[in-house]
């Protein structure tokens, strides 16, 4: 399984709402290629819109160190913010700390670009 890792949280909810459709489609374009992918904001922003939830990192950590743990890689969307996010430094750091290989991820026109 692969952990996308991506930023999410911004004082304007179109960004975040433009956030999760990027790694939305990024987790479509992974699994018709046939790999297993898990993403945070993928699964949890629907959930968290229509149930209220917290969308910050601090409250979302226990639940994507659970996942990073089992995943095989964790690969980073490299969106506007992805490298002042605290949360997907905590990621790559939590995903370093415990030998899971990661990987970085650039949206390119027709596709996406693997940076290793």
């Amino acid at each position: 399984m692969i952990y996308i890792a991506s930023p999410y949280t911004h004082k304007n909810k179109e960004v975040m709402r433009q956030r999760y459709d990027e790694v939305a489609a990024l987790c479509a374009y992974l699994a018709k290629e046939g790999h297993s992918v898990y993403s945070p904001i993928a699964h949890w922003h629907p959930i968290a819109l229509v149930h209220d939830l917290p969308r910050d990192e601090a409250w979302w950590r226990t639940v994507d160190e659970d996942m990073i743990i089992i995943a095989k890689q964790l690969w980073v969307l490299m969106l506007n913010g992805w490298r002042v996010s605290k949360g997907v430094a905590r990621e790559i750091l939590f995903a370093k700390t415990n030998a899971v290989r990661v990987k970085y991820i650039q949206i390119r026109k027709g596709g996406y670009k693997c940076i290793i």
